[in-house]
């Protein structure tokens, strides 16, 4: 960043102290940590923040006739038991 400004803002004491922590354990400024954690907030989702674990969903077949069946049976059950 070549040109600042100032941003005042009130937090929590307990959000500022969180913040300090992580930004000694960083070993920045509190106000470096800062901007880059809204840096971080204001990019667009990466495709491994969705799917890290490189699982894909896969659609599953249809159900069988029996299956509809079974479903049918099932609800028409349920709607009995509603009424």
């Amino acid at each position: 960043m070549s040109e600042t400004v100032n941003l005042t803002i009130k937090i929590d004491p307990a959000l500022k102290e969180q913040l300090k922590q992580l930004a000694q354990e960083n070993q920045i400024s509190m106000s470096q940590e800062i901007v880059q954690r809204l840096q971080e907030s204001l990019l667009p989702p990466s495709a491994s923040a969705v799917d890290n674990q490189d699982t894909a969903e896969t659609a599953s077949s249809a159900f069988s006739a029996d299956e509809v069946k079974q479903l049918r049976a099932l609800l028409k059950k349920q709607s009995k038991k509603k009424k």
